[in-house]
């Protein structure tokens, strides 16, 4: 989703729950609520893949449908000025123009397509970057879990920068990731919390 040049793909085993890939000190982190980073490098890459893995106090469904809410993901995540569906090649699968200001710099655009799919675990959101001066590529995913009476999720992606004074920003976009994901976690509690008043 917001600013893939800042940010994350993770493979899980097939039926594996996504608390099962963790340590267990990055297990006790998970349940107390703090977010679990974790960066893979790859051989020949640039940056590293990061994951970044969150519970959330809300259902599957309803983590889902925010991350597909693109009209409105500009209303909480910062920077991220609007999300516009371009284009919708198939019934789950949409490219989605996001436009970013950066801090400092200045305000870019690029295209991404966003795939849904039902799993037997959940949910999953993988998306491929189609065009961006700034990143060669950028291919992850936004699983989602139910976890008890919540829900689970790992946000993955792995950019490759388009060039050298890209790849100098690895901090920032590692710092970028988590704050999409922190954003993405706020509000879709506070819209489970919404739904569950009388």
């Amino acid at each position: 989703m917001l600013l893939l040049l800042a940010t994350l793909a993770a493979a899980a085993p097939v039926g594996a729950s996504m608390v099962d890939e963790l340590g267990a000190s990055d297990r006790a982190k998970l349940e107390s609520g703090q977010g679990v980073l974790v960066t893979v490098d790859k051989p020949g890459a640039t940056w590293p893949e990061v994951r970044i893995y969150r519970k959330v106090e809300a259902t599957p469904e309803g983590v889902t449908k925010l991350f597909l809410d693109y009209e409105n993901a500009g209303s909480f995540i910062d920077n991220l000025e609007s999300a516009v569906v371009e284009k919708q090649p198939d019934a789950n699968t949409k490219d989605v123009r996001y436009t970013v200001k950066l801090p400092v710099l200045f305000t870019i655009s690029y295209l991404v397509r966003n795939r849904y799919e039902k799993t037997p675990e959940g949910y999953t959101v993988h998306w491929n970057l189609l065009e961006s001066i700034f990143a060669k590529s950028a291919v992850g995913k936004l699983r989602v879990e139910p976890h008890g009476e919540t829900a689970v999720i790992c946000y993955a992606n792995h950019v490759e920068p388009a060039t050298r004074l890209v790849a100098g920003l690895r901090g920032h976009a590692i710092k970028e990731a988590s704050n999409t994901v922190d954003a993405i976690v706020k509000e879709a509690e506070r819209r489970h919390a919404k739904a569950a008043k009388p």
